[in-house]
């Protein structure tokens, strides 16, 4: 029940994308889908490679995954660029402090619940993969920001 609860949660974060302006939601829509992309990407691969374990059958397995993936993640990087883009300290200063809270009091609750479990993967691991992504991604956006403008 609590994991239904965790899913539906992390899906309902989309419902705060109806605030920001369509402007601002056209510009940052693609950096969001790369979120995703990446995210994607990196839960495969460290699924495969016993990073980590998600309980249950194969099919809540998959949800589990999509409501990473397809939850928070992207929205919050809608929410991020949107207030730090173009603030390149405070985007990095926003992204360590929401990974710092995301790595340790968030994946100890989730490994409390049985939504997650850190196998191969530290805490430290997620903070250098995050941070990473997190420079990544702001390349991009200054690089689809420059072709738009052109």
């Amino acid at each position: 029940m609590l994991l239904s609860f965790m899913r539906i949660f992390l899906f309902s974060s989309w419902a705060s994308v109806f605030i920001i302006p369509r402007k601002l939601l056209k510009r940052f829509l693609p950096v969001s889908i790369l979120a995703s992309l990446l995210t994607l990407i990196i839960v495969f691969v460290g699924t495969h490679y016993d990073f980590w374990k998600f309980k249950g059958s194969s099919k809540t397995k998959i949800l589990t995954l999509l409501s990473i993936v397809l939850g928070a993640f992207p929205v919050g990087a809608l929410w991020i660029f949107r207030f730090t883009f173009g603030k390149f300290w405070l985007y990095i200063l926003t992204n360590l402090i929401q990974n710092l809270i995301y790595a340790f009091p968030i994946i100890t609750f989730f490994e409390k619940i049985n939504f997650i479990k850190y196998v191969r993967f530290t805490r430290f691991h997620h903070l250098l993969v995050s941070m990473t992504i997190s420079l990544i991604l702001y390349g991009y956006q200054l690089f689809i920001g420059h072709s738009h403008s052109e």
